[in-house]
């Protein structure tokens, strides 16, 4: 069966085929009466609206990629869902682009966009972005950078790190524990180094030994950190882990499981993140939380603001502290 087009619904309706486009992309410069009938006339033929020819022929659309490495770890999904919600509320539509950590399809999706006439770019990368590189690309100087605030060429946003593991260790002190142990495991250079050295900074600041577990990265990260902790003597071992995110700390508590280590009990763990997953974790999870949802919403409110007056921002977030029971007081 033929697609109906736009000249079927004008010749249906008895109007102008530029009638019929106006009643879609501009109601308020139709007659009311007209436009009524020219929807109902489209509606009982079957005919939808091309978004994407629609951006073509006027060279500009609402469609807004959203560039993440991945969506098996739910801190990017969680980021699509809330930064759909706020793109929706704003006109836009998110169009979620996947890269699997790859610098060079972050630059494809950005071309491709460009050619769809998509008005900004955000990208939540997992790796060191080279902005230089980025502003060489199609749309590279209309995009705002989520979780990372290495260079200032383009609008960020992110949360502090330092802060967040400065609460983690404070939280953790409180409890007693003075031997605690850092495990990584993040992709991505700027954070990763960003709270592995707030965490070496605050051991030296406290006299505390430091202990890092794990600094490299990976799916295994929480089986490696685990198999060491088991391997150490009882004198050597932490009383208290901070992962560097959540999905860190849940491979950490299970791989623990296995290898006979209970946590709280024997252990605390805690991670960084705030993923909703933490509050249904068993134990539930003592996290650091980022404003998630408010980086999503604000990652749109620099991108309009850069396409206005150029302006580009850099806005870090303070993240806070969801005490639950993957910490306790040492053991005795």
């Amino acid at each position: 069966m033929a697609e109906v087009s736009i000249d079927d619904v004008a010749a249906r309706a008895g109007v102008h085929r530029s009638t019929v486009s106006r009643a879609f992309s501009r109601p308020e410069a139709v007659n009311a009466a007209t436009r009524q009938h020219v929807l109902e006339v489209a509606k009982s033929l079957g005919y939808r609206v091309n978004p994407l020819a629609q951006a073509l022929r006027r060279r500009a659309s609402k469609l807004v990629p959203l560039i993440v490495p991945d969506i098996t770890n739910p801190f990017y999904g969680e980021l699509a869902r809330t930064m759909a919600a706020a793109a929706a509320d704003r006109g836009y539509q998110l169009v979620l682009c996947v890269t699997g950590g790859e610098v060079a399809q972050t630059n494809a999706y950005l071309t491709s966009l460009q050619e769809m006439y998509a008005p900004f770019g955000i990208v939540a990368p997992s790796t060191t972005v080279d902005l230089d590189e980025l502003q060489n690309v199609a749309l590279g100087s209309k995009v705002v950078v989520v979780d990372r605030v290495e260079q200032a060429q383009v609008p960020t946003v992110t949360v502090d790190s330092a802060e967040g593991i400065a609460l983690a260790v404070d939280h953790l002190r409180g409890l007693g524990h003075r031997r605690i142990a850092y495990v990584s495991g993040i992709s991505g250079a700027y954070t990763s180094r960003d709270r592995l050295a707030a965490y070496e900074g605050l051991a030296v600041e406290l006299d505390m030994p430091t202990v890092v577990l794990d600094g490299g990265t990976g799916p295994d990260v929480g089986e490696r950190a685990a198999q060491r902790l088991v391997d150490m003597t009882r004198e050597e071992r932490p009383t208290a882990i901070i992962a560097a995110n959540d999905m860190v700390a849940f491979a950490l508590i299970s791989a623990l499981g296995v290898r006979g280590v209970s946590v709280p009990d024997e252990v605390s763990v805690m991670g960084f993140d705030g993923l909703e997953f933490g509050a249904r974790f068993n134990p539930r999870l003592t996290t650091v939380r980022q404003p998630i949802a408010d980086m999503g919403v604000i990652a749109i409110d620099l991108a309009e603001k850069l396409l206005k007056d150029g302006e580009t921002s850099h806005v870090v977030l303070a993240p806070d502290l969801l005490i639950r029971e993957s910490t306790a007081e040492v053991p005795r």
